[in-house]
C-alpha cells in the first residue's frame, strides 16, 4: 500500500484528557504553581520504584506527579486530576538511540518511530547522511518536515562529510556555507560522524570550517574514526570532535575514553560491536559511554529489538541494569545537551519507560509526556493522540539515474596475473584484503563459486555519467543468482554482486525500474525485491509490508546457506571508502588504509 509521501506524519489531535507538552518548554509560573501543589498535576504515577541516575539508586515506593507533560514531583504528596498504578515497577527515562541513520531503518520517519516507541525508545538522535548524499540539502530539509512532531522525539546531527570521500560519486557536495541555517535549528544539536578523518589529520579547510561553526555554536561534533589511535587520535580530539561509534575492542574505546571522547557502543544490524566492549564497562567508563544502532534493519528491531535489547543484552553480559540504563538514556541528554531529558526528576520531560525484571529488562510501558503510547510491546491509544498526518512535507525527486546498459558492460576482460579481492566478514563492516588468480572463460573473468570469489560492481546512479567500478568479493558465499542494492554507504550508488552477467544485468535493470531498493535474481527470474522509491534508501509502505518483502530476502539467504545475520547489510558496506582495508566505489577499489585508488589486477 502505498500513500503520498507529503502527508506522511502526524497531525496533532487530542483524544487525551492529559494536555499535551508545548513544543518548546516555556518557564511560567503554573509549572511552579503545579510543583508547590496549588495547582493539580494533569497525573500521578502511583507505586513506582525510581531509577535515580544522579544518586545511583532506587528509591521504592514513590509517586511521580506530571504537569502538561513535564514532572513537577517526586514524592511530594501532589494531588492530580488522574492517576497510573505502576504496580511496583521501575521507572526509568525512556530510551535514547545516541545515533542513528533512520534511513537504514528502511522506513519513513513517521513508520520507524511505530516499531521503536514499543520497546522504550522515546528519542533518537539522527544523522541523515544517506539521504544528504543523495539529495543534498533537500534530503535534510525532508527528513527534519517528515519527523516533526512524532512521539518519538527525532533530533537530527548535520551530516558532515557529502561526500564522505573524493573517490566516488555522491548525488550532492554540502559545504559549511550550507550547513549554517541547520546551525540555528532546534532540532539539529551539531555536527554529524566526522568520518573523513585523513582530512581532518591533513587540516581540510572545507572540513574544519564545518567543525568550527558547530563547536563555535555550542553544539557537539560526532566522531567516526575506527582504529584510530595515539598521536592521530590526539589530533582529531584536539579539532573538538568528542564522540565516536567506531570503537570495536576494549582497547580502542579506553584509549578514546583517555582522549575525552564519549563512546557510542553499537548494536547495529551489520555491525555488532556492544559485546565487545563490554570488557571496558566499569563505574567510571560508564559514565562515558552511549548505546546506539547506527544501522539496524526493521526485522531486526521488530524480531530482537532495539536499545531496548542492547540492555538486555549488556545486562546478560554482567553490566548493573543501573549503568546498562544510564548508558541508555541519561547519558546521551548529557552529552547532546538534552537538559530536560534523561532522569526522573522535576523539571524534566515525562518520557519515561516502566519495567518490572531488571535482570531481563522489557519496556512494560511507555510514556511520552505523560501520555501512555505503548504496553508490553505494542502501541496503545494514547499513541494516536499525537495524531496521523503532517502535511507540508516537501515532494522528492526520482533519485535513480543510471546510464542506459548493456549486458556487456558487465564483463571484466583478463589483463592476467592475480585480482585484488574484498574479503567481507559476516557481521561487520570492516573487510580485509586479498588477491588470487581469477577464473577465466574465453578470456574474461567469471565468477567462481568453487572459491567463493564473486564479481561485484557499483553503478553510478545520481547523474547517469556511466561510471561503473569493478571488483571481486569473496564471503558473500552467493552460489547461483545475483543480489542488488541501492543502499551502499555513503554516496548510494547501486551496487550488485553476483555469479553470472545475466543475473547480474537483470537485477541492475530491476533497481532502475523499481527507482530503487533491494532485488535477487536467478536469470531472467526476479527471486525478491523491496522498493525503496524514497530516495532509494525509504519505503513509502508501511513498516508491515517493508516486513513481509524482507522476510522473503532472509528465506531466500537460509535457503542458500548464506552466511550473517544481515547479508543485505553487508553487501551495502562494501562501497563504504572510509572503513578499512578494501572498498570499491563506482571509480574503482579504494584502499582505505592508504586513502588511495588501487587497481583491480596486480599485474602478471
Amino acid at each position: 500500500m502505498k500513500r503520498d509521501l507529503t502527508k506522511i506524519g502526524f497531525r496533532a489531535r487530542m483524544a487525551d484528557p492529559i494536555p499535551r507538552v508545548k513544543k518548546r518548554y516555556m518557564l511560567t509560573s503554573d509549572y511552579i504553581d503545579a510543583a508547590r501543589g496549588t495547582v493539580r498535576s494533569d497525573i500521578n504515577l502511583l507505586n513506582c520504584r525510581v531509577v535515580d541516575f544522579f544518586r545511583g539508586i532506587v528509591v521504592d515506593g514513590v509517586t511521580v506527579s506530571v504537569y502538561k507533560g513535564y514532572i513537577v514531583g517526586v514524592g511530594d504528596g501532589l494531588s492530580a486530576r488522574t492517576s497510573l498504578d505502576m504496580d511496583g515497577r521501575y521507572l526509568a527515562p525512556g530510551l535514547v538511540d545516541a545515533h542513528v541513520n533512520i534511513e537504514s531503518s528502511l522506513l519513513a520517519p513517521a513508520e520507524y518511530a511505530r516499531i521503536v516507541s514499543p520497546r522504550g525508545t522515546v528519542a533518537v538522535v539522527a544523522d541523515p547522511h544517506e539521504i544528504a548524499n543523495v539529495l543534498g540539502h533537500d534530503g535534510i530539509k525532508w527528513m527534519l518536515r517528515s519527523s516533526e512532531g512524532l512521539p518519538v522525539e527525532v533530533y537530527l546531527m548535520a551530516p558532515s562529510c557529502v561526500p564522505a570521500t573524493h573517490f566516488d560519486t555522491s548525488g550532492a557536495s554540502l559545504f559549511a556555507s550550507d550547513l549554517a541555517p541547520f546551525v540555528r535549528e532546534s532540532r539539529v544539536l551539531g555536527l554529524g560522524e566526522v568520518m573523513n578523518y585523513p582530512g581532518v589529520l591533513a587540516g581540510d579547510p572545507r572540513l574544519l570550517d564545518k567543525i568550527s561553526s558547530f563547536w563555535e555554536a555550542g553544539k557537539a561534533v560526532d566522531g567516526h574514526a575506527p582504529g584510530l589511535s595515539g598521536k592521530d587520535l590526539s589530533a582529531y580530539t584536539l579539532a573538538g570532535i568528542r564522540s565516536d561509534h567506531e570503537a570495536t575492542t576494549a582497547k580502542e574505546a579506553l584509549e578514546k575514553i583517555g582522549m575525552g571522547m564519549w563512546i557510542m557502543a553499537r548494536m547495529g544490524s551489520g555491525s555488532r560491536d556492544l559485546e565487545n566492549l563490554v570488557p571496558a564497562m566499569n563505574p567510571a567508563t560508564c559514565q562515558r559511554m552511549m548505546l546506539c544502532t547506527d544501522d539496524r534493519h526493521p526485522n531486526d528491531i521488530v524480531h530482537e529489538g532495539h536499545i531496548d535489547a542492547a540492555v538486555r543484552v549488556l545486562i546478560a553480559a554482567g553490566v548493573p541494569f543501573m549503568d546498562a540504563l544510564r548508558m541508555a538514556s541519561h547519558n546521551a541528554a548529557q552529552y547532546y545537551g538534552l537538559r530536560r531529558s534523561g532522569a526522573v526528576a522535576p523539571g524534566y520531560l515525562a518520557d519515561l519507560v516502566a519495567f518490572s525484571d531488571p535482570k531481563d529488562f522489557r519496556a512494560e510501558l511507555v510514556l511520552k509526556s505523560g501520555i501512555l503510547i505503548g504496553k508490553d510491546g505494542s502501541r496503545t491509544e494514547g499513541y494516536d493522540s499525537f495524531g496521523s498526518e503532517c502535511y507540508g512535507v516537501p515532494p522528492l525527486r526520482d533519485s535513480v539515474n543510471v546510464k542506459w546498459l548493456e549486458e556487456k558492460d558487465f564483463r571484466i576482460p583478463d589483463e592476467g596475473g592475480e585480482v585484488n579481492i574484498i574479503e567481507a566478514r559476516p557481521g561487520s563492516i570492516i573487510t580485509s584484503s586479498t588477491s588470487a588468480r581469477p577464473k577465466t572463460v574465453n578470456g574474461e573473468c567469471v565468477s567462481d563459486a568453487d572459491r567463493d570469489i564473486l564479481k561485484i560492481f557499483v553503478i553510478e546512479r545520481h547523474s547517469g555519467s556511466g561510471n561503473i567500478g569493478k571488483g571481486f568479493i569473496r564471503g558473500l558465499k552467493l552460489k547461483r543468482g545475483a543480489i542488488g542494492s541501492t543502499v551502499s554507504h555513503d554516496s548510494h550508488n547501486m551496487i550488485v554482486a553476483g555469479m553470472d552477467d545475466v543475473s547480474i544485468f537483470k537485477a541492475v535493470r530491476r533497481l532502475n525500474a523499481m527507482k530503487g531498493g533491494f532485488v535477487i535474481t536467478d536469470g531472467e527470474v526476479v527471486v525478491a525485491e523491496l522498493a525503496l522509491p524514497i530516495a532509494g534508501l525509504m519505503s513509502d509502505c508501511p513498516a508491515g509490508s517493508v516486513l513481509e518483502d524482507l522476510a522473503r530476502f532472509e528465506e531466500y539467504f537460509a535457503a542458500e546457506d548464506v552466511p550473517g545475520d544481515s547479508p543485505l547489510m553487508t553487501l551495502s558496506f562494501m562501497a563504504l571508502p572510509v572503513i578499512p582495508e578494501l572498498k570499491i566505489t563506482d571509480k574503482g577499489l579504494v584502499d582505505v588504509a592508504k586513502f588511495e585508488m588501487v587497481p583491480l589486477f596486480r599485474g602478471p
